[in-house]
């Protein structure tokens, strides 16, 4: 069962990488939260890195990610319809953050349980250049399948863009008259996040992700159509993928890679997983 292939490198790389550092910063990620705390209830703010300076860039995405989270939920009484999302990972590392930090997990699935009674669906897209998949590894390129996995195991549609135009969007919400932005990836900044009602602005970035939307690499109808597609794209063996993801799903990653910081949880993997398993 827990033979190793692309599939169990990329999860263990990525509970190793993620865990060690994650255990190492506890005390000081409390003290970085506690000094994050006055930020909370800024409309907008841009936090130098001096907040995370002790930290190591483990742990600078993990309180990024978390407080960008936080954010975005204290602002979804702004939102009159569903939102678009745009997310800013592109490689293996940056997108295990979906699969393993627990609070993105729970940001998921409250995110898709808030407009689950809402006949559009919700659409969370990506810019995936030529280059950063030709330098990237099978295993994180697995990663990032399994992160949009997870995605469309919850009723959350996925897209994607091979355009590196694409590539300086900042992280988004957006509906028709408001944008949220809330960017910890890539950014100068240990988060930058700002809201916006400014037609102009919203317009701007609704034509950009229209375009996205309109022109994804991996459009179909299903989940199952866009995640093959998504495979296609990134050179991955879709039928043996599958296959495997299945057994993985069956018995779960708890016997192989079993994180010890209590910031981590293997449910989201585990999830990806079951459902690439039982796609038809």
């Amino acid at each position: 069962m827990y033979q190793l292939d692309a599939i169990t490198t990329g999860v263990l790389w990525a509970v190793a990488n993620l865990d060690l550092s994650l255990l190492l910063d506890d005390a000081r990620l409390d003290a970085a939260q506690a000094a994050a705390s006055p930020y909370r209830g800024m409309a907008r703010s841009a936090a130098s890195r001096d907040i995370t300076e002790d930290l190591d860039s483990v742990s600078r995405l993990w309180i990024g990610s978390a407080f960008c989270a936080d954010y975005i939920r204290s602002h979804y009484d702004i939102l009159s319809d569903v939102p678009i999302y745009w997310t800013r990972e592109q490689r293996g590392e940056e997108a295990s953050t979906w699969l393993l930090f627990s609070h993105k997990l729970r940001y998921l699935r409250e995110t898709a349980e808030q407009f689950r009674s809402t006949s559009q669906p919700m659409t969370r897209m990506f810019c995936l250049p030529e280059q950063a998949v030709a330098t990237s590894s099978v295993p994180e390129r697995i990663l990032l399948l399994l992160a949009m996995a997870l995605m469309e195991s919850l009723g959350i549609q996925t897209a994607v863009t091979d355009d590196p135009e694409y590539i300086a969007l900042p992280g988004l919400v957006l509906d028709q008259r408001h944008m949220i932005m809330a960017t910890w990836i890539r950014a100068d900044d240990a988060w930058h996040v700002d809201v916006s009602d400014q037609p102009h602005t919203v317009a701007a970035y609704r034509d950009a992700l229209g375009h996205v939307q309109a022109h994804s690499v991996t459009a179909d109808d299903t989940p199952g159509g866009r995640l093959r597609h998504l495979a296609d794209y990134l050179s991955l063996d879709w039928h043996r993928l599958q296959g495997r993801c299945a057994d993985l799903g069956q018995y779960g990653f708890a016997g192989l890679a079993e994180p010890r910081s209590r910031l981590l949880s293997l449910d989201g993997v585990n999830q990806a997983c079951r459902f690439i398993g039982t796609l038809p």
